[in-house]
């Protein structure tokens, strides 16, 4: 099951490869107005006259797990992803071998 996340759009538009959009586009030629569902990377040309589309509303489409609120999950998800990359570019090596060390003993110890 899937929401619709119109707040992450809100926020400065989420491109991110794993959510699919839900999109309403018009043609830019023609009268032909249209919605679907698409991935980030594609774009959509008019059905009638071939001509380029522009989108008139996008949203997000987030997966609904039980007991958890679908925006905060992905907001959650997009935020963690950045926050580990940032604070990997933050240590030093001699601490992220450290860090690294301490996982593989935990990890021999199992």
């Amino acid at each position: 099951m899937l929401a619709r996340a119109r707040i992450l759009l809100a926020l400065g538009g989420v491109d991110h490869p794993r959510f699919r959009r839900f999109v309403s586009r018009a043609c830019t030629v023609c009268e032909w107005e249209g919605q679907t569902v698409e991935s980030p990377s594609s774009a959509v040309d008019c059905p009638w006259c071939h001509a380029p589309s522009r989108i008139v509303r996008e949203e997000l489409l987030v997966p609904i797990v039980a007991g958890k609120h679908p925006i905060a999950a992905a907001l959650s998800r997009l935020g963690a992803a950045a926050g580990g990359r940032a604070r990997a570019q933050s240590l030093s090596p001699a601490r992220r071998r450290e860090i690294a060390i301490a996982a593989a003993r935990a990890r021999w110890r199992r």
